[in-house]
């Protein structure tokens, strides 16, 4: 019996196994080396290389210095330091090397003291190398040129340590920031010093010290501008030529060919590279009077392709290699944060506020006013205190009697109740016979109660307004909660785009003076252009055809975020998709009323990317119905261009129509919202007569059957939705359309035959056709004001 196998693999499979645990060994190493130190390690030992006065290196020990006040004392740099000095010197580098492990030793052990202080650490460092080589001299032969050497080299690194204590920090890719120019300039000095450390290193007859630095100038003439890329020009070639005698030349041409590079970064990339090649011609033909440049042709040739791929690699890269390339840095986007927790913060206190108002006034306003036994018994009294108080059978009536003289009250209370009033005939016979003054009480009773009458009504009133108001300010508590809530949305500011579109806009000859593009996290864009111009609307045509193409992708002009020209000759406007559907609206109305005063209302128009129709019809015709219908579409069109929610703002409407007058205002909401992005389309209907879809050979009804606004406190919004097809007319009409035809028992079939027997497909001819049937149907006079408006929506091609 077997109690346990055992299985042995083969040495194939575990010579296989062993590779992959090795494989991922290595990747897990991969993953813990820090390239932070790596690039460290590579400059010190490059700028530890670097000469000045036929064989002084002094600034090693100034990049180490500068390194430890950043990130404190390692051996590492100090060990790459040393290789680059010994590269350079062999076994008299003990001088400096020296000077590099006591720097590092003394920080060791004093750190507390050295940190985060630049200037200390600065003279620190040049006192140590001044002392040392002293000491290394006087043991030696020695002159007293040595001594001023030692002293300048002292100088030197007293300079660099505080320069490269500020140009460290431009790269560590772990804090991506945008950096001021100072900390540009002195990242350039850094990274010249480092391509100074190559020396006279060079493949094919190409210097490799060149090539890097025409790239670096290129890089930042590119993405800094014209100013940094002649200083960083400048450095470069001051620090990489510092040995030779063509100083004053060297700089000469690295500075113009610089600025050039930075003047001609608008053209783009090749733009850049343009310059740098035409400062380079211009300047050695005139330093050597001969086409000769100075700086090779296939030097410059070498640094364009390196130029082009470096680029490519940090975009790749998302911009956080470098220095302050960054398109969004992590100290802008904290301040953002910031103001935008700050301001949501407050708008939410504020929103709360409001809530908590309109809470207040809904719990006051909970119940209307009810008649108590209390009110009854305060309206018998208050007759009994005026008339029966007089009256010498007060006592027997109100004291022996009670209880029937309070019941008769009753009555007579019931009886104005349900007649208006009350005379000494209608009161209780009992009564009649008892009391003496009977014309006295009904007088007085009925003046009393129609106080109260009044009273109640104007109460109950005030409790509707207060539940009214209670809406409003639920709603405006709504609203700036829902604007709060949009300060969070992600805005992404595209630099790439806007430098193309830039470029392009240039090539084809128009004067752009700004470009903003902007995305959000729906993938939806808007370009903002400022440009300088002569003429007007063509140069806008113009413009976004050009846009359109650059960006793949269809752009129209948003009409509703346009300037029109400034004194400067300015045009200031913005680009968005082009819509899918397009949309027009063409009417033909009829009035009743005298001097063509309607009491039909509409207003129709487009809204970021959404088209709306709306028809209002006030009750009745003439001036009235024209007021009534006009407030409506009046305060739709100013909510709608707010950008209100459409529920609130019908909420409104109504409120306002209730509360404006003692009088009953009425009106009729139809209100079409076509999405021509999507196609998908809302129909919101209150008290409006039906609305009719035209698609192809079919007509499609939709209908409501809800009250018009201004008549009950709560407004009954129906909507309703539909996904609208090319060549579909949207025809909505006012009820005097419908009405027309008082014969016709289903008025709603008879005028969609009508509309399906119309062949034509101009929205203004289908209008009038409508218009035409109606008055035939009516014999040629309008009963009531007719409006129709057709919508014809089309997708675009």
């Amino acid at each position: 019996m077997i109690s346990r196998m055992e299985i042995f693999p083969t040495s194939k499979q575990s010579r296989w196994s062993e590779r992959v645990i090795d494989f991922k060994n290595f990747r897990a190493v991969i993953r813990r080396i820090d390239t932070s130190n790596i690039v460290m390690g590579v400059l010190a030992f490059l700028i530890s290389r670097s000469t000045i006065m036929e064989g002084l290196t002094p600034f090693g020990i100034a990049f180490i210095s500068a390194y430890f006040i950043k990130y404190g004392s390692t051996h590492t740099i100090p060990l790459f330091a040393s290789l680059g000095i010994l590269s350079v010197h062999g076994l008299d580098s003990y001088q400096y090397i020296s000077v590099i492990w006591f720097i590092f030793f003394t920080f060791k052990i004093l750190n507390p003291k050295f940190k985060e202080n630049v200037i200390k650490t600065a003279i620190f460092s040049a006192l140590s190398l001044v002392l040392l080589k002293s000491l290394y001299l006087v043991i030696n032969d020695y002159y007293i040129y040595d001594l001023i050497l030692t002293a300048f080299e002292g100088i030197v690194v007293f300079t660099l340590t505080y320069i490269l204590a500020y140009s460290i920090p431009t790269i560590d890719t772990t804090f991506n920031r945008v950096f001021s120019s100072e900390e540009v300039i002195c990242g350039a000095i850094m990274l010249a010093l480092a391509v100074s450390g190559l020396d006279s290193m060079s493949i094919f007859g190409i210097s490799i010290k060149n090539v890097i630095g025409i790239t670096i100038v290129m890089f930042f003439a590119y993405n800094k501008g014209p100013s940094i890329g002649a200083v960083v020009g400048i450095t470069i070639g001051v620090i990489t030529s510092m040995s030779q005698i063509s100083l004053p030349f060297v700089i000469s041409i690295y500075g113009f060919s610089g600025l050039l590079s930075g003047l001609f970064k608008e053209v783009g990339k090749f733009g850049s590279c343009l310059g740098f090649l035409l400062g380079n011609i211009i300047m050695s033909f005139y330093i050597d009077g001969s086409m000769e440049t100075m700086l090779k042709n296939k030097e410059i040739a070498v640094s364009i392709v390196a130029f082009i791929l470096v680029t490519k690699l940090i975009k790749g890269l998302g911009s956080k290699v470098v220095i302050g390339i960054s398109d969004r840095s992590q100290i802008e986007e904290a301040y953002s944060n910031r103001v935008k927790d700050m301001t949501y913060k407050r708008l939410t206190e504020i929103s709360q506020v409001f809530e908590e108002l309109g809470q207040t006034f809904r719990r006051v306003s909970d119940r209307k006013k009810i008649v108590e036994q209390k009110d009854i018994s305060k309206l018998i009294d208050d007759v009994a205190n005026e008339v029966c108080s007089k009256c010498s059978l007060c006592r027997f009536c109100w004291e022996s009697d009670f209880y029937s003289t309070y019941q008769s009250m009753f009555e007579i209370l019931g009886t104005i109740e349900t007649r208006g009033g009350i005379l000494p005939s209608m009161m209780p016979e009992i009564f009649q016979k008892r009391c003496t003054k009977t014309d006295e009480i009904a007088q007085k009773i009925n003046y009393i109660f129609d106080i109260y009458r009044l009273d109640y009504k104007w109460e109950n009133k005030i409790l509707e307004s207060r539940q009214l108001v209670s809406q409003q300010l639920e709603g405006m508590s709504k609203v700036i909660k829902d604007l709060a809530s949009e300060i969070y949305n992600d805005i992404r500011f595209k630099r790439d785009v806007e430098k193309e579109i830039y470029a392009g806009l240039k090539r084809n000859k128009i004067n752009v003076d700004k470009v903003v593009v902007t995305e959000d996290k729906e993938d939806g864009f808007e370009i903002y252009l400022e440009i300088k111009t002569r003429s007007g609307d063509d140069i806008i045509d113009k413009t976004t055809k050009i846009v359109s193409e650059i960006v793949g992708i269809e752009l129209t002009s948003n009409k509703y975020c346009s300037s029109t020209k400034c004194e400067d000759k300015r045009i200031k406007f913005k680009l968005i998709k082009a819509n899918r559907y397009g949309a027009i609206t063409k009417v033909s109305r009829v009035d009743k009323g005298f001097n063509n005063v309607s009491g039909d209302n509409y207003t129709f128009g487009e809204r970021n990317n959404n088209y709306f129709a709306v028809i209002s019809d006030g009750m009745g015709v003439g001036h009235k119905a024209k007021q009534e219908s006009d407030i409506t579409i009046s305060l739709l069109e100013k909510f709608l261009e707010a950008g209100f929610d459409k529920e609130l703002a019908l909420k409104t409407i109504n409120s306002v129509l209730v509360l404006k007058s003692a009088d009953e205002m009425l009106a009729t909401i139809d209100m079409s919202i076509a999405d021509l992005y999507t196609g998908k389309t809302q129909f919101i209907k209150i008290g409006s007569a039906p609305t009719f879809i035209k698609r192809k050979n079919k007509v499609q009804i939709i209908n409501s059957h809800s009250l018009p606004v201004g008549i009950l406190r709560d407004v009954d919004i129906q909507v309703y939705e539909e996904d609208v097809e090319d060549g579909d007319f949207i025809i909505m009409i006012s009820d005097g359309i419908l009405d027309a035809n008082y014969d016709e028992d289903n008025k709603e079939k008879w005028l969609a035959n009508v509309i399906h027997d119309i062949e034509s497909v101009n929205p203004q001819t289908i209008a009038d056709k409508i218009m035409e049937a109606a008055l035939e149907a009516c014999g040629g006079t309008a009963n009531d004001d007719m409006t129709v408006l057709v919508t014809k929506i089309w997708k675009r091609r």
